[in-house]
């Protein structure tokens, strides 16, 4: 959780994209799960 935060903090100018781009694809994907349900039900 800690890395997570120092990830967000502003002084910390090197961003890890990998991280980044795996945090983006599960935000999608948990929005596409989370839609799916909505409509089956």
């Amino acid at each position: 959780m800690q890395g997570i935060i120092e990830s967000l903090s502003p002084e910390h100018s090197d961003i890890d994209w990998k991280w980044v781009g795996s945090v983006f694809v599960f935000y999608i994907v948990a929005m596409m799960l989370l839609a799916g349900g909505m409509i089956s039900h």
